[in-house]
């Protein structure tokens, strides 16, 4: 008997050389593409124009006219609540009646709506959103002013300024130059006509 023979082994020549996948036959599309580009590619049509970005002011606002609808809802809850002690101690003649909760909710609906208009670039409906509010807080800062049942702290008194500090700077953004151009040129403003 002989040993092994060794040599018919045939000697290390390192690993297998790698050879990438072949490549996947995809059908090919029932059209070619009209953009020039190939399929896939990720990249937009030449043509295709990005929509223009909306202006920090014109976010500023929508969210100052959300912001002020979150506190009328608030204050409108508030002052029903205010109303029902006040008529309470001194007879239901003494409370507010519904109608300002109703006149409040309707302000809060409109400031909502403002908002969205906002952003689509409509700035008169947050012109006029901010102005019924201004109109409410100078409301609020009469009764206020003449409730002399319960002690009203400078606190409660300074709430009607904040909310129409809050109208002005919501309606003041519609007409800074970069929400002015916004409008003009806004997706949802093709096809209109009239001023900005």
């Amino acid at each position: 008997m002989s040993g092994p023979d060794w040599d018919a082994v045939p000697p290390y020549s390192g690993p297998p050389r790698w050879q990438p996948p072949p490549p996947q036959q995809w059908p090919p599309p029932p059209w070619p593409p009209a953009s020039g580009w190939p399929p896939g590619s990720g990249w937009p049509a030449p043509g295709w124009v990005r929509p223009p970005r909306r202006p920090g002011v014109v976010i500023t606002a929508a969210v100052l006219a959300f912001v002020s609808a979150g506190f009328v809802a608030l204050g409108t809850v508030y002052a029903m609540v205010f109303s029902a002690l006040l008529a309470v101690v001194d007879g239901p003649a003494a409370g507010l009646g519904p109608w300002i909760a109703l006149v409040q909710l309707a302000v809060v609906g409109a400031l909502v709506t403002a908002g969205v208009q906002e952003l689509r670039g409509r700035p008169r409906w947050l012109r006029g959103a901010a102005a019924a509010q201004v109109a409410l807080s100078i409301y609020w800062a009469v009764v206020l002013g003449d409730v002399t049942a319960v002690p009203v702290s400078d606190a409660a008194l300074s709430v009607p300024v904040v909310f129409a500090a809050l109208a002005l700077a919501a309606g003041g953004c519609t007409v800074l130059p970069e929400a002015r151009a916004w409008a003009a040129r806004a997706p949802g403003r093709r096809g209109m006509t009239g001023a900005v």
